[in-house]
């Protein structure tokens, strides 16, 4: 497996991570407030200011799980785009280095050849 695919796999799993454990984190949230709102709505002692700002602080919550969310995604964006770039420019390295130990591999055999021809020529004198 190339370094690639398996830098692109541990990152994908990182980030289904997170997204199941958001999306747990909000289905748990919504069902609080679903509970909170079904028992402010029967609670007739409550004055309806201490009713709405406990709604409102349910909703300053869904704004924040909202921004950790976008912020989350931003992150593993710019992350992905980085250990991508990083992976591609590790693998044109290797294969830069691949092509010179070729030529200088070529080079050092046509001198041996070279040598060995130079040295019969001057044995046959």
């Amino acid at each position: 497996m190339d370094q690639k695919t398996m830098v692109k796999q541990a990152f994908d799993f990182q980030k289904s991570a997170f997204d199941n454990v958001y999306r747990s984190m909000v289905t748990i949230q919504d069902q609080a407030e679903k509970s909170v709102s079904f028992f402010l709505d029967r609670v007739p002692w409550m004055p309806e200011e201490s009713k709405q700002l406990i709604l409102e602080w349910g909703n300053m919550y869904k704004k924040g799980r909202d921004d950790l969310k976008r912020a989350v995604d931003d992150g593993y964006d710019k992350m992905e785009s980085y250990l991508v770039s990083t992976v591609e420019a590790t693998e044109r390295a290797a294969q830069q280095a691949q092509q010179t130990t070729r030529r200088s591999a070529q080079q050092a055999s046509r001198a041996a050849s070279e040598s060995r021809k130079a040295a019969e020529k001057s044995s046959e004198k």
